[in-house]
């Protein structure tokens, strides 16, 4: 009897960590996000309804990642390169008119904090369904 539920404790346990990694693509969440945009002096707001489709990408793989930023920025506008991606982190290169710059940010599903190389910040939050 105390080894099956020692056994049965153990699987469970195991279950429980394998799911772990899965979370960590939790990146965004569909809804409507606002946030602040602070760079060259200036300061803005910012409010973005993200998709279901969105949230999706952005919580896929590189490739996925890459479609979503190009759909978002175009790559007539800026070409996005050397994109790493470590959990709820996500680091790229943006090269508009031939300047490049490196942004890094952090998500953690329901909010999330960005700085690029020229010292711009940024940061969102989710507030609720898509307006």
């Amino acid at each position: 009897m105390k080894t099956t539920r020692y056994v049965t404790l153990m699987c469970a346990s195991m279950l429980a960590c394998l799911a772990l990694p899965s979370d960590a693509a939790d990146r965004m969440r569909a809804g409507q996000w606002e946030g602040t945009w602070v760079g060259a002096g200036r300061t803005r707001q910012t409010s973005n309804c993200i998709t279901q489709a969105d949230a999706d990408a952005m919580n896929g793989d590189a490739k996925a990642v890459r479609g979503y930023l190009e759909k978002t920025i175009p790559p007539s506008i800026c070409k996005i390169s050397d994109m790493t991606i470590n959990g709820g982190q996500i680091v790229y290169t943006a090269t508009c008119q031939g300047k490049a710059n490196v942004i890094t940010t952090n998500h953690h599903g329901d909010h999330f904090d960005s700085i690029d190389s020229s010292g711009a910040k940024s940061e969102a939050k989710l507030v609720g369904a898509c307006k």
